[in-house]
């Protein structure tokens, strides 16, 4: 088998899984309780930090204590 049918059977797999799979998504959005979905927020919150930037020092203090919030 060649590398293009390869390719083309992984498309034809992905045409057909596809809307299934956003299917599936939407019914679980629905589905999702008040709680679910604030804890799904705070989860991707929590992908993205940014942290201010100060000047002087290494900034190690300033990380162990983002650190330390992020644990809680």
């Amino acid at each position: 088998m060649s590398g293009s049918d390869v390719q083309a059977k992984a498309v034809q797999g992905w045409r057909a899984t596809g809307p299934i799979l956003e299917d599936l998504r939407r019914r679980e959005l629905r589905e999702m309780t008040d709680g679910q979905a604030l804890q799904a927020v705070l989860d991707l919150l929590d992908l993205v930090t940014v942290l201010p930037i100060k000047h002087g020092g290494s900034g190690l203090v300033d990380q162990q204590r983002y650190f330390a919030r992020a644990r809680r």
